[in-house]
């Protein structure tokens, strides 16, 4: 399984300008911000913006509360912000403008505070293991979205049961 097959074409479209909103909130991109979000794009097989409007001082990122995220499924929003919660770690530090926005992106993907914080303490595990393998970025990204599927539907399974 990649990537691509673990999240629905709704989804990576949103998930790729959630990522760019959070590589760009400080309104600085920095080398690794800049290497994760390449790597999505090209896992989701998405066509990443041009350089020159990537790294444009111009280019505003869509504001969370303004993305169609009417047609996702629960796991997607999940999804959505597990990785949106890894690019703000792309650069070791999340920043408070990045702490904001995933604030916000929470409220408009409807995502639980409590199940939030676990989104997140799985990205920052999936980041560090990254940082001690030294794995590239596209094989990180590829990694997080199946692990990220594969816990977020074993989950949703265990709550179905019990």
């Amino acid at each position: 399984m990649a990537a691509i097959d673990a999240i629905g074409i709704e989804a990576r479209t949103v998930l790729l300008e959630v990522m760019m909103s959070v590589a760009w909130a400080d309104r600085e991109l920095a080398p690794e911000e800049r290497q994760a979000a390449q790597a999505a794009a090209m896992s989701m097989g998405l066509v990443l913006p041009g350089d020159r409007d990537l790294t444009s001082p111009e280019r505003r990122p869509l504001p969370p509360e303004e993305l169609d995220v009417s047609k996702l499924r629960d796991r997607d929003r999940e999804l959505v912000y597990l990785c949106a919660s890894w690019m703000a770690m792309a650069d070791t530090v999340e920043d408070p403008e990045e702490t904001e926005l995933l604030a916000r992106l929470r409220t408009r993907l409807g995502v639980s505070e409590e199940r939030a914080a676990w989104l997140a303490a799985r990205a920052s595990e999936l980041r560090a293991s990254q940082t001690v393998s030294k794995a590239t970025w596209w094989r990180s990204f590829d990694k997080l979205v199946i692990d990220a599927a594969r816990a977020l539907t074993e989950a949703a399974r265990s709550e179905t049961r019990g």
